[in-house]
């Protein structure tokens, strides 16, 4: 199940960074490991009326699955549903004034077994953020919960860059 790990601040500025950046994840209650490689998730602003908005996201919109370790990051990890996978958008940012969400979906790449045809992209499900509004003067941060800070100091020790709050 792809759910939202950290979510973007609720207030931003227009062209402004998010702090935290968003972070989405991917819980499953058996291994998927040997899929990964054929899984990424991608980013897409939606207009709080529902349009799909094109060119007004910048930073990084697309990640493939980066692997959590065993027992990863939080309390989901004690049932069956484990954390598998996370897909880190760094950099994200809204170019113009007005409320908005992130869509995050996860596609997978799909091969016949006769290997004979070229593969076919399938949108597995998406999520959305929690709502963003962009507006000049906003404070472009917010302070992440603890189960969010956790998340983000794995991200941290699994060697990705994580900003600071401005």
């Amino acid at each position: 199940m792809l759910r939202i790990a950290v979510q973007p601040p609720p207030h931003a500025n227009p062209n402004a960074p998010f702090y935290p950046p968003l972070v989405a994840h991917l819980s499953s209650d058996t291994s998927i490991f040997a899929e990964l490689s054929q899984t990424w998730a991608v980013a897409t602003l939606i207009h709080y009326s529902g349009e799909v908005l094109h060119d007004q996201l910048g930073g990084k919109v697309a990640d493939s699955a980066h692997p959590l370790p065993e027992g990863g990051p939080g309390p989901s990890n004690a049932g069956p549903e484990r954390e598998r996978a996370y897909f880190y958008f760094p950099g994200l940012a809204i170019n113009e004034p007005g409320r908005y969400r992130i869509r995050v979906s996860l596609m997978k790449m799909d091969y016949p077994p006769d290997g004979l045809t070229e593969g076919v992209v399938r949108v597995l499900e998406t999520v959305d953020s929690r709502s963003i509004t962009v507006d000049d003067g906003a404070i472009n941060h917010s302070r992440p919960n603890s189960r969010e800070r956790a998340f983000l100091r794995v991200l941290r020790e699994d060697g990705q860059d994580i900003p600071s709050p401005h």
